[in-house]
C-alpha cells in the first residue's frame, strides 16, 4: 500500500515538472521505431513512446496494448479515449509519423519522455506538428503509458 501512494506521489509530481516542460524545446535525434517495450534504459521508454505515435497514426488497435488501463491522454486541451490520441494527428490510418526529437529521462520505474513529431497525410498532402510529453510507469517487464499531453503550435507562435 505504501509502495503505490508513493508511487502516485511520483507519478503526480513528475506530471507537474514535465507539463511544465512541454514548452521547452529538445534536440536529440530520434532513430528509426522499433516494437520493444521491454527494458529498462531510455531507448526502451523511447520505443514505446515512438510506436505509441506510429500506430496512432496508423489507427492500429494495438497501441492500446501500450497504454496502462487507467492511463490519461489529453491532445489540444481535450481528453482523447481512442485514436487518434495526440494532436494534430487526424483520419483513421491515413497518414503517417516522424519523430523530429525526443528526449527520455528515467527514474525509479517511472519515466517522462518529450517528443516533437510530424504527422503527414497521405490523403491531403500537408502536414502537422505537435510536441507531447508522455509519462510511463514500470509495469512487470516493460513500460506502460500512463499519462500522454500533447499539443500544437498557435498560429501566432513561432
Amino acid at each position: 500500500m505504501v509502495r503505490a501512494l508513493t508511487s502516485r506521489r511520483v507519478v503526480t509530481a513528475l506530471l507537474a515538472a514535465t507539463l511544465a516542460a512541454c514548452t521547452t524545446r529538445t534536440v536529440q535525434q530520434a532513430g528509426a521505431v522499433t516494437a520493444t517495450a521491454v527494458g529498462s534504459g531510455t531507448d526502451d521508454v523511447q520505443n514505446v513512446v515512438r510506436l505509441a505515435l506510429t500506430l496512432d497514426a496508423a489507427a492500429d488497435r494495438q497501441a492500446d496494448t501500450l497504454y496502462a488501463s487507467d492511463a490519461v491522454v489529453v491532445g489540444n486541451a481535450r481528453i482523447r479515449l481512442a485514436a487518434p490520441r495526440f494532436a494534430g494527428i487526424g483520419g483513421a490510418g491515413s497518414g503517417r509519423v516522424t519523430i523530429t526529437a525526443a528526449n527520455a529521462t528515467v527514474a525509479s520505474g517511472v519515466a517522462w519522455v518529450l517528443v516533437d513529431y510530424r504527422w503527414i497525410s497521405s490523403a491531403e498532402q500537408h502536414a502537422e506538428v505537435g510536441r507531447a510529453t508522455v509519462i510511463c510507469e514500470r509495469r512487470g517487464s516493460g513500460w506502460k503509458i500512463v499519462h500522454a499531453h500533447s499539443s500544437q503550435p498557435l498560429p501566432w507562435g513561432p
